[in-house]
């Protein structure tokens, strides 16, 4: 309480750092408006005057036109609200180039939506507010769009291209700049309800803006906020689709000779090796006997395709439906202000504070033993049957598989506090040059709780009960340890945990990050000198920053003591120092064979207290033949330097996740021991771009264009899945072998998934763009369309390398062919929006066989959305929005992991379904 007190009086007072974004933002707007052209042709050169020269995303350069060599996509506001988005992420899902990604299930940041361009991961994109740099939301590492209030941002320029040379570090795929409306008048609320047709995912959505000119003029105060909520979490169980326990299997009948798959997505699939009340699963006569109510015993039947941990069929419970989730429930907060004033005629002061909280919870899974209790034949509550076998055959111990519902399902709850406080100077230096000087403070707290959660070193000692010397049943550790409040657990029949066992051997985990972020910069740009075709522009400037993280975890998750979501603390700091210049300089003008024709030259170097010194470069070039044909291109080194978590987070041992051997074509279940690397060293990209724009004279208002990308990251900072470190070993990178651990069966036990630089990853492709605006009738028809061909994605190691471009699951992974198209029609108060979404096909695995999975070919999918907009009056709209309007159902791509199981683990495609949303928007 006292936090959002704090926050609420800055906010009350104050308002976000821009320097030179207010200005640059409103001489944007006006070019628009000048421009009379289609909302997608916002890149769109445009009249403009002296005075109202404008920063493009991608360069630090003040212009007269939106012509750079920089590929940038502009989302204006009126196509946020055209799609009636509560958030600018449901807007960017529409950008082909940007996969989803968010966070659903377990872990650090559940809920947690942002930006991952190329598929290449969101730690390589660069998110910016008004050009400046903004820390992550989760040392984890990328920034969680929902932060921003929808309200205030005027557009978006997504750049899909390297840009470390003007923005530094994580700038190595592209740039994504939320620019806000800072000059604002009036007030404007906003009010939405959705839900599915299916009758859940019930979302509550909420905004305004209120700003207002004071002190004759010379200052401004604007203040927006917006508040979204979904109160239920909705399991896939409540789709059709997801209700079937679809899951990906190791076929038991396969031979390398019989013809059968190796692998199959199978429907039914429930546990082979526990269940509720226990199961013992040691070979011979005691094998599948179960036990249930009171300890009742029975025969567990079992299906086909019977793995360690799967199987097709039998009496085995099928969780899938009731724990993959579609979505968590959410409730997120955000708030951002901003106070500009003239101080004099020629120096104008900013101060802002943005602030945001948002909370998610999901459910895991049981506390499960899968087939791994060890029972010791002194156990006092072992039935007498069970008891007799094990002497008749010799046996000193059997194996049990066991749920343990009694501790309840794993319920983990993410808490994301952040603040932002920034104050600038800018102004004239003289001629043409300005200045600009800004500070900014940031803080973010990310709380993790994991309730229900099992002590894995009292449950172990609970599971080993012996007979006391008083008779009386104790744990075997308070043989040789009296006082250590061991309570004797009975594993045998459903509900037979007490109380007292629950208590004593499960609980609520808990981490807590604290980020901190210190960043002061200077900035000066202008003319220096001429060539014969105009001036020579210069930008230059300097920066500092340091990051702090915190991580508090409870005592037992440093001993690596619970059963999931164990995270051990640690402190990790740096410093960065940086400096950087960019030139435009024009080489023609208006001659015969280029309207303008400029070279773009920008370079940076950076100091960082972890990595060490490096300097990067742009080198760009921009051909206007006419006002017809304009030809781009870029060539550019950029880099991302390993972040705190990459360095510094302590070695954690997470249970919950299963494999399939390639040895023996078995389900493993697995522990991952996960954690930072500190011998990291920076990525390294090289990346090339080259472009055309069309816009013919003959055919006005339309506008096409066309740019090639090929970029080459090398020492790429890589967190595998443990599939992928099997898969990689399988095919003979010994790099990723040297991580699998077995036991003296040559089972996998565990799987090593700590961060590490590998060799490479390169992507290759095309992007597409075409917009187009005709009169219709009395009305305007729109028509946009934004399409990516990836041709190529490797990852490599240097023993091997794998292409992923058309794969549809993993860590890098995308259909070769997205694209979306926007047709819409606007006469008088009424507009119409159709949103057509499509998605490739693509392949499970691209290393896959014909005979490895019989599953393994997924068609394309094609999404249609639909949203209408009514103007009651100037000051009353109503709107209307349906999303997935066929109820199109996603394809069965299963996993086969105990965590999630989920039948459709690929982010490419919708899991909701149809949903219906109604608002209103009143200007006062």
């Amino acid at each position: 309480m006292a936090y959002w007190s704090k926050t609420c009086a800055l906010m009350a007072s104050a308002s976000l750092v821009a320097m030179h974004g207010a200005a640059q933002a409103q001489a944007v707007d006006a070019v628009l408006a000048a421009e009379a052209v289609a909302p997608a042709d916002e890149t769109r050169a445009g009249p403009t005057t002296p005075d109202e020269d404008i920063v493009v995303t991608g360069s630090r350069i003040a212009r007269t036109t939106f012509q750079t060599p920089t590929p940038v996509t502009s989302i204006g506001e009126k196509q946020l609200e055209a799609k009636a988005a509560t958030s600018a992420v449901d807007l960017l899902r529409d950008v082909p180039a940007l996969r989803p990604n968010q966070t659903v299930g377990s872990g650090r940041n559940i809920g947690v939506s942002n930006f991952n361009m190329r598929s290449l991961g969101p730690s390589r994109t660069l998110v910016l507010l008004d050009g400046q740099r903004l820390m992550d939301t989760s040392p984890v590492g990328g920034f969680d769009i929902n932060v921003i209030p929808a309200p205030l941002i005027s557009r978006m320029e997504i750049v899909t291209a390297g840009a470390s040379s003007v923005y530094g570090s994580d700038a190595v795929t592209g740039v994504v700049n939320m620019i806000l409306n800072t000059k604002y008048e009036g007030a404007k609320v906003d009010a939405q309800y959705s839900q599915s047709t299916h009758g859940d995912l019930n979302t509550y959505a909420a905004s305004l803006i209120y700003g207002t000119k004071f002190a004759d003029g010379r200052g401004h105060f604007v203040i927006a906020g917006s508040y979204r909520e979904t109160p239920n979490m909705v399991y896939q169980g409540a789709r059709d689709w997801g209700s079937q326990g679809w899951t990906l299997l190791p076929n038991a009948s396969y031979t390398a000779t019989n013809g059968q798959f190796r692998q199959v997505i199978v429907p039914n699939a429930r546990l082979s090796s526990m269940t509720l009340g226990g199961l013992i699963t040691t070979a011979g006569a005691l094998k599948n006997i179960q036990f249930g109510a009171n300890g009742q015993q029975s025969l567990f039947v079992q299906g086909t395709n019977v793995g360690t941990v799967w199987m097709e069929g039998g009496d085995g419970l099928m969780p899938q439906p009731d724990f993959a989730l579609i979505a968590t429930a959410a409730r997120q907060f955000s708030g951002l202000s901003r106070l500009t004033y003239e101080v004099t005629p020629d120096v104008e002061a900013s101060v802002d504070v943005l602030a945001a909280r948002s909370r998610n919870q999901a459910t895991n899974n049981w506390n499960y033993n899968n087939g791994d209790i060890t029972i010791n034949r002194d156990n006092p509550y072992l039935p007498a049957n069970i008891l007799a076998q094990m002497v008749s055959n010799n046996l000193q111990t059997v194996k049990l598989g066991r749920i343990n519902p009694e501790m309840g399902v794993n319920l983990n709850t993410t808490t994301n506090d952040y603040l932002r406080v920034g104050a600038g100077l800018k102004g004239p230096l003289g001629g043409s040059w300005k200045w600009d000087v800004s500070a900014s403070y940031t803080h973010a707290r990310s709380e993790n709780l994991g309730q229900n959660n099992r002590n894995n070193i009292n449950w172990n000692k609970a599971i080993d009960p012996v007979m006391g010397p008083n008779g009386q049943v104790i744990c075997r550790s308070t043989l040789t340890n009296p006082t250590d409040g061991c309570v004797p657990a009975n594993v045998f029949g459903l509900n037979s945990l007490t109380p007292a066992v629950v208590a004593y051997a499960s609980g609520t985990s808990y981490q807590r990050s604290y980020s901190n972020s210190v960043d002061v910069a200077g900035n000066l740009s202008g003319d220096l000198g001429a060539t014969w075709a105009g001036p020579i522009k210069l930008a230059t400037g300097i920066e500092y920053r340091r990051d702090t993280v915190d991580n508090k975890s409870d005592p037992i998750s440093d001993l690596n003591g619970w059963r999931q979501g164990t995270f051990a603390s640690y402190y990790g700091a740096l410093r960065v120092w940086e400096g950087y210049g960019e030139a435009s300089v024009p080489l023609a003008s208006e001659s015969a064979f280029a309207k303008s024709l400029d070279l773009d030259l920008a370079g940076r170097y950076v100091n960082y207290s972890t990595s060490g010194s490096t300097a990067v470069w742009k080198v760009g070039l921009n051909w206007a033949v006419n006002d017809s044909i304009r030809f781009r291109g870029t060539y550019s080194k950029d880099f991302r330097a390993p972040k705190i978590d990459d360095l510094y987070s302590a070695s954690s041992l997470r249970a919950g996740n299963t494999v399939i051997d390639f040895v023996n074509n078995k389900s493993a279940n697995v522990n991952t021991l996960a954690g930072g690397n500190p011998k990291l060293k920076p990525e390294v990209a090289h990346t090339f771009t080259a472009g055309v724009v069309l816009q013919p004279s003959f055919i006005p208002r339309l506008q096409f264009s066309v740019d090639y990308f090929n970029i080459d990251l090398r020492d790429a900072i890589t967190v595998p899945t443990p599939q992928e470190v099997v898969n990689r070993c399988a095919a003979g990178d010994q790099t990723f072998c040297a991580g699998i651990l077995r036991d003296s069966t040559g089972t996998i036990t565990q799987v090593q998934v700590t961060t590490f630089n590998a060799q490479t990853l390169k992507t290759s492709g095309l992007d597409f763009e075409l917009s187009y605006q005709i009169p219709l009738g009395s009305g305007e028809l729109g028509l946009r369309t934004v399409a990516t061909y990836t041709d190529r994605l490797i990852s490599s190691t240097g023993s091997g390398s794998v292409d992923t471009a058309g794969q549809l699951t993993g860590t890098y992974a995308t259909p070769k062919w997205r694209g979306s198209t926007t047709i819409s029609y606007g006469q008088g108060p009424f507009n119409f929006r159709v949103l057509f979404n499509y998605v490739g096909p693509g392949k499970y695995d691209n290393t896959y066989g014909a005979l490895d999975l019989n599953r393994n070919n997924y068609p394309a999918f094609l999404y249609t959305d639909l949203s209408a907009q009514y103007d009651v009056s100037d000051n009353i709209q109503l709107y209307a929005k349906v999303e997935n309007l066929l109820d199109t159902d996603p394809p069965l791509i299963a996993a086969n992991t105990i965590t999630v199981a989920a039948a459709s683990s690929s982010q490419f495609y919708d899991m909701r379904g149809r949903v219906v949303g109604v608002g209103a928007r009143l200007k006062f």
